[in-house]
C-alpha cells in the first residue's frame, strides 16, 4: 500500500506542486481513511523525502544507463532529453523541479535530499560533457559541472514552458536545436 499511496503522491505532486495536495487527496485517490494514510507517512515531510529517495533509484539507474552506454556524448544528451520527453508525454515531469517549486515549505532535512539528489542528477550528466570535450563531439565555454547544470535546467524549465503552452510536441525540438548548438558532429 505504501507504493500505492507514493504512486498517487508523486502524480499528484507532479500535477499539483506538493504544497497543494493533502492527506485527504491521497486518502481518496488510494481508498483509504485519512487516518489510515498516517500509518505509511506520519507528516508531509516524510512524504517528500519519501519522493525524492523514490526519484534518485527511478532516475538514477536510468540516467547511468545512458551515461554508461557506448555513443558519442551528443547522442547520450538526446537520451537523456528523451527521458524527460517521455517523462513530459506521459504527464510525470521532472519530480524534482516539482518538488523544488515548494522548496521554501520544506523542512531542512528534505531540503538536503533534494540537494543531493539534484547533485547526483547533474554529477551524470557532467560525465557527459566531459566525454563531449574530450572526444571533441561538444564545445561549450566553462566546466561540464556548469554545463551540465546548465543542460539539467534548460530540460526541467522545458518541460514547464512546453506543458503550459500546451504543445508538447516542441520539447524534442528545442531540446535538440540546443545539443545541435553545442555539437561539433
Amino acid at each position: 500500500m505504501k507504493e500505492k499511496i507514493l504512486d498517487v503522491a508523486e502524480k499528484l505532486v507532479q500535477d499539483r506542486g506538493l504544497n497543494a495536495v493533502s492527506f485527504q487527496d491521497l486518502a481518496n485517490a488510494v481508498g483509504l481513511r485519512k487516518a489510515s494514510i498516517f500509518h505509511y507517512f506520519p507528516n508531509k515531510e516524510a512524504v517528500a523525502r519519501a519522493l525524492i529517495e523514490r526519484c534518485g533509484s527511478k532516475h538514477g539507474p536510468e540516467y547511468a544507463a545512458v551515461v554508461e552506454s557506448d555513443v558519442p556524448a551528443p547522442e547520450k544528451l538526446r537520451r537523456l532529453a528523451g527521458i524527460f520527453e517521455n517523462g513530459l508525454r506521459n504527464h510525470r515531469p521532472c519530480l524534482l523541479a516539482a518538488l523544488g517549486s515548494g522548496i521554501n515549505t520544506l523542512p531542512e532535512v528534505a531540503v538536503q535530499e533534494l540537494g543531493e539528489t539534484a547533485r547526483g542528477a547533474v554529477a551524470r550528466f557532467a560525465l557527459v560533457f566531459q566525454q563531449g570535450r574530450d572526444e571533441g563531439t561538444l564545445q561549450f565555454s566553462g566546466v561540464p559541472l556548469d554545463a551540465a547544470t546548465g543542460f539539467f535546467a534548460m530540460l526541467q524549465g522545458l518541460q514547464v514552458l512546453v506543458r503550459a503552452s500546451g504543445d508538447t510536441s516542441a520539447f524534442l525540438s528545442a531540446a535538440n536545436a540546443y545539443i545541435d548548438s553545442i555539437s561539433l558532429t
